[in-house]
C-alpha cells in the first residue's frame, strides 16, 4: 500500500525520484527480516495442546486454535495480558455441550468476516459456530472420518465448504441449504486436504493418499480439470486422451500439505516422498525450482503458510521440529527456525504484525517475531543524496558562454 502512495505521490510531483527510491527499499527490506525472526518467549497462548489455528483475516487479529481435547479456543493477538499471555475472547472446552468428541482437525474462520467459524473431527462432524456466543448453531454431519474442511476466500456466487476425508470424495456442503449438494469423486482412498483458488471462486484443489492432487470446477457436470503430475507429461493430455491408463501423480508418496500462493497463480505441495514443489495452477505443469532435501516423519496433515505481498514471496514449511523458510520462486533456502522440540504440525503467518505462529506435537505454541529494521540508515543516506543535489551545479567545460549581439 505504502508502494501505490508512493507511485502516485511521484505521478504527481509531489514526491521526488530519491525519496521515492527510499520508499521502495523500505517496502522491499521488509521481506528481508525474515532472515532473522527470533523465538519470542513472551506471547503464548493459555490453552491445552493446539492441533489447528486460524487467524481471521480482516483485521488480522483474532487466532482461532483447536484443542486436542475437541474444544476450541479464541484469542486476541493484539492484547497481551499478564503473564504474557494473549488476551482469550473465549473459549469452550473439551466435553462441554457442542464440542468434538475427538481432537479438532480442522478450524477456519469465516472469510468475509469473524461473524463465524467451522470446526471439524474424526467423529464425523461439521460444526458451525456463533463466535460471540461460542455456541454451535448448525451442523453437517458427514458418512466418514474428516480430515480437512476449508471455505472458499473470493467466493460471491457460492456458499460451499468442502471436506475432505476417507470416503474417497470431496464433499460440497452448502453452508446456505444446510445439505451436501455434491461429490468430487476420483481419488482412489482417502482425501487428505482441499484448498479453494484464491483467484477463482469455482476452483478447487484436493490431495489424496494417492499420491495424487487433482483440480476441480465445481460449475458443471463434469468438475474434474486435471491432475498435477510430476513427471513432466501433460496433465492437458490426460484429461483428453481417456486410453491412458497411468493415473499422474504429484509425488512419490502420500501429500501431507500444500496450498496456492496468495495470487492464485502458483500451487506449493508437500509430500512424505521429502520434496516441495511448485505448479503452475492454470496449465498444470510443475516449474524446475529445487527446493533442496527435506524430510517429515509424519502422515497427518501440515498447514504451511506463504505470505502475500512481498518481494521476494516466502513459505514457511514445517519439517520435522523445525521451519524452513524458502523464497517461493528461486528455492532458496532464507532460515532454519529451530523451537519445537517435536514434529511442528503447522505455520500460520501474521501480515499485519509479521508474526509468525507455529503449533507442534510438544504441545507448545510459539510466536516468532521479525528483526525489526531500522530505517535510520536509510533517512540518513536519503539526506546525504538531497544534500548533494542541493550544491551549486557546476558549468560544463564545453558549454558555450558568449552571447551575440542580437541577444
Amino acid at each position: 500500500m505504502e508502494t501505490v502512495r508512493s507511485t502516485e505521490k511521484v505521478r504527481c510531483g509531489q514526491l521526488s525520484s530519491i525519496k521515492y527510491r527510499s520508499s521502495i527499499e523500505r517496502c522491499l527490506t521488509t521481506s528481508h527480516v525474515m532472515s532473522s525472526v527470533s523465538l519470542d518467549q513472551k506471547e503464548q497462548v493459555a490453552t491445552s495442546y493446539v492441533t489447528y489455528a486460524d487467524l481471521e483475516c480482516v483485521d488480522y487479529k483474532y487466532l482461532l486454535c483447536g484443542l486436542s481435547d475437541g474444544g476450541v479456543a479464541i484469542y486476541d493477538t493484539s492484547v497481551v495480558k499478564e503473564g504474557s499471555i494473549y488476551g482469550e475472547v473465549g473459549s469452550v472446552k473439551g466435553g462441554q455441550r457442542g464440542t468434538h468428541k475427538y481432537q479438532v482437525e480442522c478450524v477456519q474462520w469465516y472469510p468475509a468476516d469473524a461473524g463465524l467459524f467451522s470446526t471439524s473431527s474424526r467423529d464425523k462432524r461439521i460444526k458451525i459456530w456463533d463466535p460471540n456466543r461460542m455456541k454451535v448453531v448448525d451442523q453437517f454431519d458427514i458418512d466418514c472420518h474428516i480430515h480437512h474442511h476449508q471455505m472458499s476466500p473470493v467466493a460471491t456466487k457460492h456458499s460451499l465448504l468442502a471436506v475432505a476425508g476417507d470416503s474417497g470424495e470431496v464433499i460440497l456442503c452448502d453452508l446456505r441449504s444446510g445439505t451436501s449438494t455434491h461429490r468430487l469423486r476420483g481419488h482412489d482412498g482417502a482425501v487428505r486436504t482441499t484448498q479453494w483458488s484464491p483467484r477463482v471462486q469455482h476452483l478447487i484443489a484436493s490431495s489424496g493418499c494417492d499420491r495424487t492432487v487433482r483440480m476441480w470446477d465445481v460449475r458443471g457436470s463434469h468438475p474434474f480439470i486435471m491432475a498435477l503430475d510430476a513427471n513432466h507429461h501433460a496433465a492437458e493430455s490426460f484429461r483428453r486422451n481417456k486410453k491412458i491408463k497411468r493415473i499422474p501423480q504429484a509425488h512419490k508418496s502420500q501429500v501431507v500439505s500444500f496450498c496456492f500462493t496468495h495470487d492464485g497463480l502458483w500451487l506449493l505441495t508437500f509430500g512424505r516422498d521429502g520434496e516441495l514443489k511448485l505448479w503452475n495452477s492454470t496449465t498444470g505443469r510443475k516449474m524446475d525450482v529445487s527446493y533442496g532435501e527435506m524430510f517429515t516423519d509424519t502422515r497427518r496433515n501440515l498447514r504451511m503458510a506463504v505470505t502475500p505481498s512481498m518481494h521476494p514471496d516466502l513459505v514457511f514449511l514445517p519439517c520435522k521440529s523445525k521451519v524452513l523458510v524458502l523464497e517461493i520462486l528461486t528455492g532458496r533456502l532464507v532460515n532454519v527456525m529451530s523451537g519445537h522440540f517435536s514434529t511442528v504440525f503447522g505455520a500460520l503467518y501474521n501480515p499485519s504484525s509479521m508474526n509468525l505462529y507455529t503449533f507442534g506435537n510438544d504441545h507448545n505454541f510459539i510466536t516468532w517475531t521479525p528483526k525489526i529494521f531500522d530505517v535510520n540508515e536509510l533517512e540518513e543516506d536519503e539526506n546525504r543524496t538531497l544534500d548533494l543535489l542541493e550544491l551549486p551545479k557546476r558549468q560544463r567545460v564545453t558549454q558555450d558562454n558568449w552571447s551575440s549581439d542580437e541577444d
